[in-house]
């Protein structure tokens, strides 16, 4: 009966998940058609506010709530009012993939379409619900406030924590039943032929689930990254979004709220996403090798393993919600940090009473992987435990590493502090040479620690292990995202005050919220990129396994060097393309100027050209998404035609390594350089206006794409779902 207790376990989970989401819909009134919406937050703010607590400015409507919801409603609706763009470049990409990759390289064009199809309706589904939380979440995370801090802050945790839930119910609900219909449908007796062509289905719907984030993830991500780097190049300060600054229009201020909105929490949640699922498919396609396991009744329940975990590690987190304000609200600045740390601690221990005591039922005994570098894998009796303590090395190592990420780019961090003091007026890039010292320096630790788990975890159960390994290290995504929404949301939140102008107590407590909890974002990020490289090289190891190629001897032949060159560079110019596309959309920004007459009247919200600014710019963004994927694709497809298998797993490790060290490198660079800015314009503001300008302006205007140094993920997957699907047309080359 194990794999059936699996099973009701997931099922049972993503239910518990999906309803959350809506029950948290239904509690904070998203569900609810109001008459007019603007208006209902008008009243709620103003009753918030009040008249005496309003800073006035005479170049803007004095009826504050009226202003700021109108705001907020402008955001909404040009963020919304990119979806019929999106579907359609959906459609396109999809069209163009099965035109142009699957009927010429895959085995089973059509059943493979027809799982990606179902993997890009998800993240479209997926998409649209996190924007309508994200956006209304905005002034009610205000509304919540006007209490205490511990409201607010309890009230992100809630969006956030909804959120989480709805990513990996919608996602493994979805993988679960693909799945069994694929088995269902094409499964036959479950031989290794069969299961080879099932598991390759379901690489299927995990590239879909990628070509649909190139749209709804890598689409965004460039346009707010743009305008958040051409913004931030005029900006003085966050508080300057308040102030009549004469190089930057009313559209331009509008133009940077829309892009904060959109990008954030979209983006670094479909990366979680995206590597969750290729977690999943990398289970299935090690098993391949393993008459065993093709034999077993357990069968199912031990390729679902890793949805098996995070759902009983899911309800364990559900504690942690309960006790999501366990420091009660405090006057010194330290309330929201002390309840991150504590979130984190309990989650942790939770995840690891909840795996040590909670039996592994879906394991088999024994079991033999078979091929060029054959692994016998025995969990019968007390050996079972090798597997939970792989799980528990990914954990532990898990919260080292963010431990280390956190302090070496935290404004506490006394480097952190004094980068900004590496400015002058004479040498001003200095500060970004300061970063590029430290992001080598800091970056060296956590690579050295992930390649020690990689050797201990390979030593215990191979490249099986690392698998497990990965789905411990990934356990506590669900804290990691509450975490991440709460720093994104109290950002926007505190922004949104500024660019209103107004002045209150409100403000106030976003800002404590903002400042403590900005530290830990990188939780996510920083758990991501570790997740990605595991997974990476478990599924090479799989095709280590699968086909004729010892690793000991891959680079032995001209095959393997040149494949490990052609990985390597291409996300070196993944990245390039990505950074070019910043850069260009960035320097065509300021196409409205200001305007006396329009500058601040309550009407000229209802200015359709922020919409239509924000298509262009998302279309104008989407270019360089298709030259990035246009070029990974005729990359992979060629050089995997002329190479063979080897070269196409050599292709897998050189993506993988460059990987690691971009992301480690970029996220510990740009993070401090954009905490060191925070820091200084707002602990260190006395000093003199060009100083303050050479910190936040060209210092964070330069830094913007390396603080987000994880558009490489969704490539990275794209790759290799592109070279596993096509491996057996590379495989015949090899012959």
């Amino acid at each position: 009966m194990g794999w059936l207790g699996s099973l009701i376990v997931i099922i049972l989970t993503c239910i518990v998940g999906i309803v959350w989401y809506f029950v948290h819909l239904i509690a904070q009134g998203f569900t609810s058609q109001y008459k007019d919406e603007q208006d209902f937050v008008s009243d709620q703010l103003r009753g918030l506010l009040g008249v005496e607590d309003i800073q006035p400015s005479s170049y803007r409507p004095t009826v504050e709530p009226q202003y700021l919801s109108g705001i907020v409603d402008l955001i909404e609706t040009s963020i919304g009012g990119l979806w019929l763009a999106q579907f359609l470049y959906m459609i396109l990409l999809l069209f163009l993939f099965f035109l142009a990759v699957d009927i010429w390289f895959i085995d089973f064009p059509f059943s493979f379409m027809f799982n990606a199809i179902i993997g890009a309706i998800t993240v479209m589904l997926f998409a649209y619900y996190v924007t309508t939380t994200n956006s209304k979440s905005l002034t009610r995370a205000l509304i919540q406030s006007q209490f205490s801090k511990e409201e607010s802050f309890g009230y992100m945790y809630s969006c956030g924590f909804a959120i989480a839930s709805l990513l990996f119910s919608l996602l493994f609900g979805m993988y679960v039943l693909m799945y069994y219909f694929n088995v269902a449908v094409w499964g036959g007796d479950m031989k290794k032929q069969e299961y080879e062509k099932v598991s390759i289905l379901m690489i299927g719907y995990l590239m879909g689930v990628i070509l649909g984030g190139f749209v709804y993830r890598e689409g965004i991500s460039i346009m707010c990254r743009s305008l958040k780097t051409a913004s931030f190049g005029l900006i003085r300060a966050d508080l300057n979004l308040s102030v009549g600054n004469n190089n930057i229009s009313q559209l331009t201020r509008l133009a940077y709220m829309v892009s904060q909105q959109a990008g954030n929490t979209i983006v670094n949640f479909l990366d979680t996403g995206f590597v969750l699922l290729f977690l999943c498919c990398a289970i299935s396609q090690i098993v391949i090798n393993s008459p065993e396991i093709l034999d077993s009744k357990n069968r199912s329940a031990f390729i679902l393993g890793p949805i098996y975990l995070i759902c009983i590690g899911y309800l364990g987190f559900i504690i942690c919600y309960f006790l999501k304000t366990i420091c009660a609200d405090q006057e010194t600045g330290s309330f929201a940090s002390l309840n991150v740390r504590w979130q984190v601690i309990i989650a942790a221990l939770i995840s690891f009473i909840v795996h040590v005591s909670f039996p592994f039922s879906f394991l088999i005994d024994k079991f033999t992987l078979k091929g060029e570098n054959t692994k016998d894998i025995d969990f019968s009796g007390k050996s079972s435990m090798h597997a939970c303590w792989c799980y528990l090395l990914g954990l532990i190592f898990n919260v080292f590493h963010i431990s280390i990420f956190e302090w070496f780019t935290s404004h506490g961090c006394p480097n952190v502090r004094n980068m900004g003091l590496a400015t002058s007026d004479r040498i001003l890039p200095m500060n970004l040479i300061f970063s590029n010292y430290l992001g080598d320096l800091y970056s060296a630790i956590p690579t050295v620690l992930m390649f020690l788990l990689i050797t201990i975890v390979y030593s215990i159960e191979g490249f099986a292990g690392l698998l497990f390994t990965a789905s411990g290290y990934v356990s506590l995504f669900i804290i990691y995202g509450v975490i991440f929404f709460i720093g994104s949301n109290s950002s926007d939140s505190y922004k949104l005050t500024c660019f209103a102008h107004f002045i209150s107590d409100v403000q106030g407590k976003i800002f404590q919220i903002y400042w403590e909890t900005k530290n830990y974002m990188i939780f996510l990020k920083a758990t991501n990129a570790g997740t990605a490289f595991l997974v990476s090289i478990g599924i090479i190891g799989a095709q280590l396994y699968q086909y004729p190629t010892a690793l000991n001897s891959l680079f032995l032949q001209n095959e393997g060097f040149l494949g490990l060159f052609i990985g390597f560079s291409l996300i070196f110019v993944c990245r390039g393309i990505n950074t070019w596309g910043i850069i260009n959309v960035a320097k065509n920004y300021f196409i409205f100027q200001p305007s006396d007459e329009a500058e601040g009247k309550l009407n000229y919200l209802k200015d359709i050209r922020i919409i239509e600014f924000t298509k262009f710019k998302y279309t104008h963004s989407m270019l360089y998404v298709a030259y990035n994927i246009l070029f990974v694709t005729l990359m992979i497809l060629v050089f995997g035609s002329i190479l063979g298998h080897a070269g196409s797993v050599a292709i897998l490790i050189g993506a993988c390594i460059a990987v690691l060290l971009i992301q480690y490198n970029g996220l510990i660079k740009g993070t401090t350089l954009e905490n060191s800015r925070v820091y200084n314009e707002i602990q260190d503001n006395r000093k003199d206006q060009h100083y303050l300008m050479y910190v936040s302006g060209d210092t964070y205007a330069c830094a913007t794409e390396e603080s987000n140094a994880c558009p490489l993920i969704p490539y990275l997957v794209y790759i290799f779902c592109l070279l596993i699907s096509c491996q057996k047309h590379f495989a015949k080359v090899g012959k």
